[in-house]
């Protein structure tokens, strides 16, 4: 049932409609929005004009029901998708809009634009360190750039995010009807950036950072460390914001991290929770101010 999980418009059309609803209801939020706004509009706009290919079907891809079973997310299981050769796309369409939106470190993403240009880089490569997490690896590949390690792994993870979040799409069908009892997704196996209140109850699902895709979660476990000892969790509100009961921030002590939580069961429209999720940065900064750290790193929440 709709009421049941959160309701999206991940559309490019959807995302610029919450992004001007945002500055209309938080303009003391415009430089985020001017930083941010239009990476995630280039994105959205990038997918609709470089879908994956039609010939691509979830059922062609062999699901391990028992390693899934086990906690093994699908794509260590079955894989990602080869993009390697639409990632130059990918940097053509965003890499522009970046530099534009993040003046800050427009030179370092300039020199990773160049070796787009040249035949120093293996995007093949690239691709496997990142979804891998392979930090030795993305070092090397950054110094071939000339740029910083922290630049170079946010740009690369922007210019993957799209392929991720599309074939994560494709993926979601594979997961009906399977409980999945961890933290972290069950598509990409990274955590949750923002979860959702919905349906009788207050349902809690987790939107995962790294491929968009959502999952039912007990709301009184902590997703990070598993921890479900209520006297070990609090939450905050931001005061100041103007819609102060539907945004919290989630703290676990036991393992000092943070989730950010938007009670949806009273929105009628469809939500897009990125944009969601960049309007609640005072309470990322609040929870860091004492000491937290976020679950999952988003633009906003951890590049300076």
């Amino acid at each position: 049932m709709d009421n049941e999980r959160i309701r999206h418009d991940r559309s490019a059309r959807g995302i610029e409609k919450a992004l001007k609803a945002l500055a209309h209801n938080k303009p003391q939020f415009e430089n985020i929005i001017t930083a941010f706004g239009p990476m995630l509009l280039a994105k959205a706009i990038f997918k609709e004009t470089h879908p994956l290919s039609e010939d691509l079907k979830a059922h062609s891809f062999p699901l391990d029901q028992n390693r899934f079973s086990a906690g093994e997310p699908l794509f260590a299981t079955m894989g990602v998708v080869d993009f390697h050769e639409a990632l130059p796309l990918a940097a053509e369409a965003l890499l522009p809009v970046m530099k534009t939106a993040l003046k800050g470190i427009s030179r370092d993403l300039e020199k990773i634009e160049k070796a787009f240009s040249t035949d120093m880089i293996n995007t093949h490569e690239w691709i496997q360190a990142f979804v891998i997490d392979d930090q030795d690896h993305l070092k090397r590949e950054a110094d071939l750039t000339g740029s910083s390690f922290e630049i170079f792994k946010f740009a690369l993870g922007q210019l993957v995010k799209p392929f991720m979040e599309m074939q994560a799409t494709m993926f979601a069908p594979l997961t009906h009807g399977i409980q999945w009892l961890h933290g972290y997704c069950p598509i990409c196996g990274s955590h949750a950036a923002i979860a959702g209140l919905v349906g009788e109850g207050g349902k809690r699902w987790l939107q995962c950072a790294v491929c968009e895709h959502e999952w039912r979660f007990n709301r009184h476990t902590c997703p990070r460390c598993n921890d479900t000892d209520h006297s070990s969790h609090e939450y905050f509100f931001d005061e100041n914001s103007p819609v102060r009961a539907q945004e919290r921030v989630d703290v676990c002590n036991k393992c000092n991290s943070y989730l950010l939580t938007m009670d949806l069961r009273q929105r009628i429209d469809p939500v897009c929770m990125e944009v969601t999720s960049m309007g609640m940065v005072p309470l990322d900064i609040l929870a860091q101010e004492k000491g937290y750290i976020p679950m999952a790193a988003t633009p906003w929440n951890s590049l300076k």
